[in-house]
This record gives structure tokens, sequence and C-alpha cells, in this order.
């Protein structure tokens, strides 16, 4: 009966005032977030942003809360944590370490993400192309931003074994640091191409020679202030400035980089936010790096991710994927073969044929913010939501399946 008495105090939501919802939304989220990514963290070795997106997932079946999450509000908050978390991207893009890497590893990373891509693309343009609007490029961006690798799932598990520096680890992890430049090709991919459909263009999105103007502004801005970057790094070491002037900092890069992207054109603030990162990071003294990223991480993983990740679930649906299991159980097969075939073929000399499919395995591990991409394409109408919902579905269902496997065969064999 308190259930019940429970159940119908948030039905009472579903016309509840924005401001006052949101606010009660956000007390549920995060306290799912603690209880139940405390559960994931410990004992399913997922990360723990995947419980508000379960959350989101099982609200978008009720539809409790709904004209909350429809609101301007929780789409300008939703906005913000993704691009924050774009902007995270960026500041933990360490260009020096990926120029470093062997070339080994550059062209294992590049085959193995475009194998995948090229693969699942085939599928989808031949046997759903309502799904990606009979568009061959959509399914390929689609394809390639799904491909991306969640190696902040993978790090935990290879430390815990002490095998980070083995070429096993060495690969997982350089292939995994890679993928974040193809996530910044796909995001100024869909800013172009977005002004290219026509129907699209008739909801007043700019010309195609505006959205590359933009991208060039961003990208020449960022290279000028990455330049003047170490000026600004000795000033600040020569001044020892007080420690509100390195958040402050942040916030104004972060702000102003959106800004300048959403000046142009929507889409283009998701790249101003991964430039505006690395430009961040770029003008932070060495000292002042580790504590700045702890603040810069707590604002983006603690206060506004779990907002975001609601976000995405609650963009899912659930009966879509019921209603059409055949695209989600041939996203997942499709995505998993390519990735160990591919890998078998570049890494079966370096690791043996064992490790080496496991290791295509690993690679099929999804961070969440590898669906920020989707989720813009969905936004503007260019994937269907079935797509979409068989996208996430695949992410949260492989996840745990894939960690069990690969934790239960580096606990039996050690890779070399």
């Amino acid at each position: 009966m308190q259930g019940f008495t429970v159940y119908c105090y948030l039905l009472s939501f579903r016309e509840v005032i924005p401001t006052e919802g949101i606010l009660l939304l956000m007390v549920f989220v995060y306290s799912v977030s603690l209880v139940f990514g405390y559960l994931l963290e410990k004992y399913f070795r997922m990360p723990w942003m995947f419980a508000p997106l379960f959350f989101g997932l099982g609200l978008s079946a009720t539809g409790l809360f709904e004209p909350v999450v429809e609101s301007e509000i929780f789409n300008t908050l939703e906005n913000i944590g993704m691009f924050f978390l774009l902007f995270l991207i960026g500041f933990n893009l360490n260009l020096r370490k990926i120029e470093r890497l062997k070339k080994y590893v550059l062209a294992g990373a590049l085959s193995i993400i475009a194998f995948e891509g090229l693969f699942v693309s085939l599928v989808l343009y031949f046997i759903f192309p309502a799904e990606i609007d009979y568009s061959y490029p959509v399914a390929l961006i689609t394809a390639l931003s799904f491909a991306t690798v969640g190696e902040a799932v993978l790090l935990p598990i290879l430390s815990e074994f002490k095998i980070v520096k083995t070429d096993f680890g060495q690969l997982t992890l350089g292939i995994g640091t890679l993928d974040d430049i193809i996530e910044v090709l796909m995001l100024s991919s869909v800013a172009v191409m977005l002004s290219y459909v026509p129907r699209l263009r008739v909801q007043s999105l700019p010309p195609p020679e505006h959205v590359f103007l933009g991208l060039a502004v961003i990208v020449i801005t960022a290279s000028i202030l990455l330049k003047l970057g170490r000026i600004i790094k000795l000033l600040l070491e020569k001044k020892s400035p007080p420690p509100f002037v390195y958040f402050i900092l942040t916030m104004l890069t972060y702000f102003s980089f959106i800004t300048l992207g959403y000046h142009f054109c929507e889409s283009l603030a998701a790249v101003g936010a991964i430039f505006g990162g690395m430009v961040l990071r770029g003008m932070l003294p060495k000292e002042r790096l580790y504590q700045n990223e702890r603040a810069v991480e707590f604002l983006g993983y603690v206060f506004l991710s779990p907002i975001f990740f609601f976000g995405v679930g609650a963009s899912a649906s659930l009966s879509s994927v019921f209603s059409a299991p055949l695209l989600t159980i041939t996203v997942a097969i499709a995505a998993v073969a390519a990735k160990c075939v591919a890998s078998f073929i570049l890494l079966h000399r370096l690791l043996g044929v064992k490790f080496s499919l496991l290791a295509g395995l690993g690679l099929n591990v999804r961070f969440s913010t590898g669906l920020i991409v989707n989720l813009i394409l969905l936004k503007s109408g260019l994937i269907s939501l079935s797509l979409y919902s068989a996208l996430v579905a695949t992410a949260v269902v492989l996840n745990p399946l894939i960690i069990t496997a690969y934790s239960w065969k580096l606990v039996r064999e050690k890779p070399p």
C-alpha cells in the first residue's frame, strides 16, 4: 500500500512545474547514482555513470517526469553536461603522448575502428536503411562513433592484473587513447553534414560554407591560444595567483569556446567544447595541473554527467528495443565480430590467436560518451529512435558480459 502511495505521488509529477520537478528529479538521479553506482563499480566493474543511464531507461518506459525531461530547463542542463564531458575529452587529450605512440599502435587503432565502422555501416545501410534516413554517410558516422572504446572502463582491470605495461595493455590503452581523435572528427563531420541535408536546411540551419568557416575559426583560435598558452603558463607560474583564478579560468575557457562554436552553428558548440579543453590544458602550469584536473573532473563527472547520462537513457525507448529486437541483436553481433576479426588480423602475430581475439573483445567495451554523437544525430532526425535505442541497449547489455569474460580469461592466463 505504501509503495502504491509513493507511485501515485511520483505520477503526480507528470504535470509538475518544471523547476520543482527538476529539483526532485535531480534528487532521484543523484540518489540512484550513489547507491547503484557503488554496486556497479564494486560488483560489475562498470562505471558508476551507467546507473543514471539505467534509471533514465526505466523512467522512459513509465513516462514519469516526462514533462520535466522535455522542458527547456532540463534540456539546457543536459546540454551543459554533454559539453563538459566533451570539454573533458579535450582536456585529457595528450597530443604528445599520441605522437609518441608506435606506428604499430597507430595503424592498429585506425584499422580496427575503421573496420568496425565500415562493416557496421554497411549492415545498417543494406539491412536497416530506413533507420539511417537512407544515407550511407549517416550510417558511417553512426558506426564510427559507436566504435569508440571505453578505455576508462578497461584501465582499472588492466591495472588490477598488473598488465598495463605489457604489449597487450599498451595496445589496448593506445587504441583507446587514439579513438578520442576519431570522436572529434565525427563531431566535426556531423556539424558539416547537418548543413547539407535539405530538409534540415529548412529548419534555419546555416549554409555549409558558414559551418566550414566556424570550424576554421575554432581551430585557428585554439591553435593561437595553444601558442600563447606557454606565455600564460609562465605568467601563472611566476605570479602564483590564488586558487580561484584557475577555477574561473576553467569556466571562462569552457563557456568561451562553446559560445564561439554556437555562434556559427549549434552542432559546432560540441566541437568548440573539445578544443576548449585542449586549450585549458595548454595554459595550466604543471604543478597546478593535477589539482585543477580534480576540479574539472568533479564538475564534469560528478556534478553534470549524471544529468547527461540520465538524459541519454530517457531519450531511448525500451518499447522500440523490444518491438525490434533484431536491430539490437544485429548491431551487437556486427560490432563484436568486426572488432574481433580486425584485432585477430592485425595482432595475432604479436599477441597470439587467443589474446588477439581477447583484445578485440575488450575493445568492444563502450563508455557512454561515445553515444554523444548518436544523440546529436537522433535530435537532428538523421537516425531513428529505434536505432538510437538499439545502440544504447547494445552498450548497456554488452559491457557487463564483455567485462566478465575479459576478467575471467586474464585471471587464468597472463598476456604477452
